[in-house]
């Protein structure tokens, strides 16, 4: 009997006290998702592309013409037989293929920074990272639906409709991974 009610009055006391999550007072029964512009929100990007396009073309063409003629008469019997052939044959083979595979894995905090009128957040969010000189911009915006954001705050970038994610770098390597001047310029010609 007396553990049925410390348990209980220990139950009750832990849904009194609030927990601690990094500064925040959080309660067992409350949920911490974004609910009005201005608040913070997670952007789990989990984005993978894979496209593929085969193409294959043949084509044959001949064509023969031939023209005889008999033994000339009157005054032109000096002219032996006339005959004319032409004979044309066209062959073209083509294959093409192309092929291409792209995986971006990020998080990035956004806020949210209005409501449509289907009462949809729009959220933006930007993560510069600068390592030696390198700088990695990560920028993510688009809308999403309150019913999308997980009970944790965090958002998958694929329930983000009109998405708009870059992910680019500037520096050194950047730099070293485009071509010069005249490779980009021949480039540009053929």
């Amino acid at each position: 009997m007396k553990r049925s009610i410390a348990l209980i009055l220990l139950l009750g006391l832990a849904t009194w006290l609030p927990a601690q999550d990094m500064g925040r007072s959080l309660s067992l029964f409350t949920d911490t998702r974004s609910d009005r512009v201005g608040k913070g929100i997670t952007v789990l990007i989990m984005e993978f592309s894979e496209a593929r396009n085969e193409a294959r073309t043949e084509s044959k063409k001949q064509n023969k013409n031939s023209v005889t003629g008999a033994k000339g008469t009157g005054a032109f019997s000096f002219f032996p037989e006339l005959g004319l052939e032409s004979s044309s044959q066209n062959d073209f083979k083509g294959d093409a293929r192309t092929s291409k595979r792209g995986t971006l894995k990020a998080k990035v905090a956004a806020r949210i920074v209005g409501k449509n009128e289907a009462g949809d957040f729009l959220i933006e969010g930007k993560r510069v990272l600068e390592i030696n000189n390198e700088k990695e911009i990560l920028i993510v915006s688009g809308a999403v639906r309150p019913e999308d954001i997980n009970p944790d705050n965090t958002v998958y970038s694929y329930n983000i409709y009109d998405a708009h994610i870059v992910y680019k770098g500037k520096g050194e390597v950047s730099r070293a991974q485009k071509g010069g001047m005249l490779t980009r310029v021949l480039q540009w010609l053929f």
